[in-house]
């Protein structure tokens, strides 16, 4: 293992070439000032790495509760553009399998490779970023934690819920004025109706989660807030 090129309580950018994805990708690697090479640490996964590290500052908060916490790194995975993001990360794209081998493969082979790591991993993602985090989950035991943001849910992610054979923990957040949300393309989707059914569907097989809804829409204003309670929630010791 080798983590002198990663300074600590910083996010150090760092480059991936990733065969399963065909391309580079960008992460930023956060190590806490107190990590050591001598103990294990869990590893966070956030997708849309940007926004958790800019407007949601999961970085800084996991640092504000560092001496509350299980010793964590925290993986941002950032993504180049937003048709890549849509064709990586939403449930009913076939290239979504690409992104979930890129992280249980090659993503993994490197925290191996340059850090000291427990099997914990808690996943993160906002709306399509939360979409492909729930899939992940859903598809791999060892990725079985995961903070929903506002997921994208559709009829795929049911069907793989469906299929669960392993057990899996949640916290999945949605804005009460999600109604509506104007999606990027112009057009419009209800997130709110279809977390609620999936919230409905995990409590009906018993599996262990919270649910809960927010005031405000499909916003980081929204979700940023809750960032300290999820990390005490999978992380608190």
């Amino acid at each position: 293992m080798s983590d002198d090129m990663f300074k600590r309580g910083l996010v150090t950018p760092f480059e991936i070439e990733s065969t399963a994805l065909a391309r580079t990708v960008k992460l930023g690697i956060y190590l806490p000032d107190s990590y050591s090479a001598l103990k294990e640490h869990a590893v966070i996964i956030a997708f849309d790495g940007q926004d958790f590290s800019q407007l949601g500052q999961l970085h800084r908060q996991y640092e504000e509760l560092n001496d509350q916490l299980t010793a964590s790194i925290i993986i941002f995975v950032h993504y180049p553009d937003i048709e890549t993001r849509s064709q990586e990360y939403h449930p009913d794209s076939p290239h979504k399998t690409k992104m979930i081998a890129f992280v249980t493969s090659e993503l993994e082979d490197f925290v191996a490779t340059h850090f000291r790591v427990s099997d914990k991993r808690l996943l993160m993602g906002d709306s399509l970023a939360a979409s492909i985090a729930l899939s992940l989950s859903l598809n791999d035991e060892r990725f079985n934690e995961a903070a929903l943001f506002s997921p994208m849910i559709t009829a795929a992610i049911t069907q793989e819920l469906a299929a669960l054979k392993h057990p899996v923990k949640y916290v999945q957040l949605v804005g009460k004025e999600e109604k509506a949300f104007k999606l990027m393309s112009g057009a419009t989707a209800d997130f709110l109706t279809p977390n609620r059914a999936f919230h409905a569907a995990l409590t009906a097989r018993g599996i262990e989660h919270e649910y809960r809804e927010l005031a405000g829409g499909h916003t980081w204003r929204t979700w940023k807030p809750e960032i300290a309670s999820i990390l005490l929630y999978f992380l608190g010791e």
